[in-house]
C-alpha cells in the first residue's frame, strides 16, 4: 500500500459578481475571499484512481463534520489515503463544493 497526501491550498470562487447579493454581503464576500478562501468550501471529495470518466469518491470531508477536527465551519485542508500500489501514473480527482453549490475539479496524474 502507499499513501497519498493531497492538501488544498486555494479556492477561486469564478463569478462571486454573479451572485444575487446585495453591496453589503458582496463586501463580507470579498472580505472572505480575501483572507480565507477556503472558508467558501462545503464538501470535497478524492477519486485517487480516477478513470477519466466516472468521479467514484473513496474519501470525503464537509462542513460540521468534526469527528476529523474541531471546527464546524471549515473543512480539514489535508487528506491521507491508503492506496493499492500501482505500475503506472496515478490520476487522482479532486472536487470541492462551495457554499453556493458551485463545484470544481482538478486532476492531476502522479508517478509512484
Amino acid at each position: 500500500m502507499d499513501e497519498l497526501t493531497i492538501t488544498l491550498d486555494n479556492y477561486v470562487l469564478l463569478s462571486p459578481d454573479a451572485l444575487p447579493l446585495d453591496e453589503a454581503n458582496k463586501e463580507k464576500l470579498q472580505e472572505v475571499i480575501e483572507k480565507d478562501p477556503l472558508a467558501l468550501i462545503e464538501y470535497w471529495s478524492i477519486d485517487p484512481d480516477y478513470d477519466g470518466e466516472t468521479f467514484r469518491s473513496k474519501w470525503q470531508d464537509y462542513r460540521d463534520n468534526t469527528s476529523n477536527d474541531s471546527d464546524p465551519h471549515h473543512v480539514i485542508l489535508e487528506a491521507k489515503l491508503k492506496v493499492p500500489k500501482v505500475k503506472h501514473k496515478r490520476k487522482i480527482c479532486v472536487k470541492a463544493v462551495d457554499v453556493f453549490g458551485f463545484e470544481s475539479v482538478v486532476i492531476k496524474e502522479i508517478e509512484q
